[in-house]
């Protein structure tokens, strides 16, 4: 779903270049009464379904957003955004950051600090293909089609990834063989990169995403992103983001500086959490516009 489709955004992209697909809670209606973006109207997969953090229905969701919008074949690119996230970027900047590169952009790196891997994969997924990244991705349409069609390895994270019942519970002895996977950040850069595809893949996200880790959960560190609220989303906040070239992978030793089509670009564009008040103002100060660079 993406939160700005009028306003600075929008303004003079061609309606033909974009179409906008929205995965909401099944009783949930966009209409005049609930948004004020007309670009929604209508935009609403009919098959949609209750998700729940950390479960499979988080991948099935995004299958089902796919499959939907690979029914207009003029579709060659296709975005996962949240009702949180913001662009940095005006569309036309947008539009060619993307179609300017031939590759995906999907987060993924090996991560063995987490034991999310069940050996119980093993026979379909092999723990040297398990793969971590931000579910946030921007695929080709090859790739898209790929996730829709794959049966094999999302039955394995159906069926082995369930969210971890309470700790000491009943019920957690008797779920010892499942393990809470937290597919959607797993399941896509793992199925390309079984399928051979990642030098098809510019190995990272293109939305921003601040991590806060003071907090904590069961004696370890608990991970959540920070929210852009009013106060810190003005000008010098987003050209901070906006001047960002290059990623950090501490787990491959390896940094990656940004690049579309071998050129270098900013990382980011699109960023998240904001707050209702942090994204209009974006909209009311302009703070939506091309690149320099």
């Amino acid at each position: 779903m993406r939160l700005f489709a009028s306003g600075g955004f929008s303004q003079g992209a061609d309606q033909a270049n974009f179409s906008v697909y929205v995965h909401s809670q099944p009783d949930f209606v966009f209409n005049e009464e609930t948004t004020r973006s007309h670009y929604f109207y209508n935009r609403q997969l009919n098959n949609s379904i209750n998700v729940i953090w950390g479960e499979y229905s988080m991948i099935q969701a995004e299958r089902l957003l796919l499959s939907t919008a690979l029914d207009d074949h003029s579709n060659q690119r296709f975005i996962l955004l949240s009702d949180s996230c913001a662009p940095l970027y005006d569309f036309g900047y947008i539009y060619k950051y993307l179609i300017s590169s031939p590759r995906s952009f999907v987060d993924s790196f090996i991560n063995t600090k987490e034991r999310r891997y069940s050996m119980n994969m093993s026979s379909v997924i092999p723990e040297e293909k398990w793969r971590k990244g931000s579910q946030w991705i921007s695929v080709i349409r090859s790739h898209a089609e790929l996730i829709v069609n794959d049966g094999i390895v999302f039955s394995a994270f159906e069926k082995f990834c369930k969210k971890a019942p309470p700790f000491g519970s009943q019920e957690a002895q008797l779920s010892q063989n499942l393990r809470n996977c937290i597919p959607d950040e797993h399941y896509i850069q793992t199925l390309l990169t079984m399928r051979g595809l990642e030098s098809e893949m510019e190995p990272r996200t293109l939305t921003y995403t601040v991590w806060d880790v003071s907090g904590s959960k069961h004696g370890a560190k608990s991970w959540h992103p920070v929210t852009f609220t009013y106060e810190n989303s003005g000008p010098e906040d987003l050209q901070e983001i906006k001047s960002i070239n290059h990623v950090n992978y501490e787990s491959e030793s390896r940094t990656d500086w940004c690049k579309a089509d071998s050129k270098p670009v900013p990382c980011f564009l699109f960023a998240r959490k904001f707050t209702k008040e942090a994204a209009m103002r974006l909209v009311s100060e302009v703070l939506i516009g091309s690149s320099k660079t």
